[in-house]
């Protein structure tokens, strides 16, 4: 795998192609391949969006009810920071993981979708109130699933949200949102949020971080993402770093 990323001069294109900044909306692995193939096929953009493509799963709701909830979400998410769009891609990624796990979990994908969906819907909140994204996020899902769904429904995707008590539900959206920080999801991940050169440095180490003490998964769907995501990580981040290691502000 790692002959792919000896090309030098194409690795510091991949990842200069990645910062986008976090007002650019880029929540789908289209628009990705329309941005990074702008110049033409190359092997290791081909190899990289290859890898985010087995990474990046569906997020399509499964009923009409789920769809008009997550739309309430992104509104919400879009009413509160410029840089929102970012969250929202991050969002969509971790609710595509948490269907496919909850699948393997014998969970309903609609709970699935509607944990995944409503995790960081206050993230942008926490910046003007006392209380944490995890609280803020419950007290908005209560409100937006009140009369929709079972008082269980609820509490189930309340206590993930507040990462409590290791239910079933909980653990799969801990392995999902764990996921999302590894991999080639996680490197445009962390590079996307800036459009200056200087910041990848920062962002690639940050990613080397979440590498090196990534925690143990409780699904096997989400360990078998899991060994993908970090082989792909052990062999790109070393020259991507090394690539990077000259554009750090000083």
């Amino acid at each position: 795998m790692s002959y792919v990323y000896s090309d030098r001069q194409a690795v510091a294109r991949l990842l200069e192609n990645l910062l986008v900044g976090a007002a650019r909306p880029m929540d789908s692995i289209g628009h990705w391949v329309d941005l990074l193939l702008e110049e033409g096929p190359a092997p290791l953009t081909s190899r990289f969006l290859d890898q985010l493509n087995g990474e990046w799963l569906d997020s399509e709701p499964p009923d009409r009810l789920c769809e008009r909830i997550g739309g309430i979400a992104r509104r919400h998410m879009g009413m509160r920071h410029p840089g929102w769009p970012h969250l929202w891609a991050h969002t969509l990624r971790v609710t595509g993981t948490m269907v496919s796990i909850a699948e393997s979990q014998e969970i309903d994908p609609a709970v699935g979708y509607l944990a995944g969906v409503l995790h960081d819907v206050a993230k942008l909140d926490e910046a003007t109130n006392s209380k944490t994204h995890e609280e803020l996020g419950a007290e908005f899902a209560s409100r937006i699933l009140q009369d929709r769904f079972s008082a269980l429904v609820i509490d189930q995707i309340r206590a993930a949200i507040l990462k409590e008590n290791g239910s079933p539900l909980g653990q799969v959206l801990h392995d999902a949102d764990k996921l999302d920080k590894i991999g080639a999801a996680g490197v445009l991940r962390r590079i996307s949020t800036d459009t200056d050169r200087a910041w990848v440095p920062e962002a690639l180490d940050r990613v080397a971080e979440d590498c090196a003490h990534f925690p143990p998964m409780y699904s096997d769907r989400g360990r078998a993402l899991a060994d993908s995501k970090l082989a792909f990580s052990n062999a790109f981040l070393p020259i991507a770093q090394d690539v990077a290691s000259g554009w750090r502000e000083t």
